[in-house]
């Protein structure tokens, strides 16, 4: 399950209790189930590892 703190809309805010979502606007806290906004900050490493094109 994916979490708000592993979201590219996620950010840390200094000398705050809770942190702001980019998508929404709104407080949110790391630990947060993320959601339907969820953009992951790196892809996996199997996805990055897959290339349709190649020919092996």
């Amino acid at each position: 399950m994916s979490k708000c703190g592993q979201c590219r809309q996620f950010t840390r805010t200094a000398d705050n209790q809770k942190d702001l979502c980019g998508a929404w606007e709104q407080p949110t806290l790391a630990t947060r189930t993320a959601c339907d906004f969820f953009a992951a900050k790196k892809a996996s490493r199997s996805a990055t590892s897959f290339n349709p094109e190649r020919d092996d």
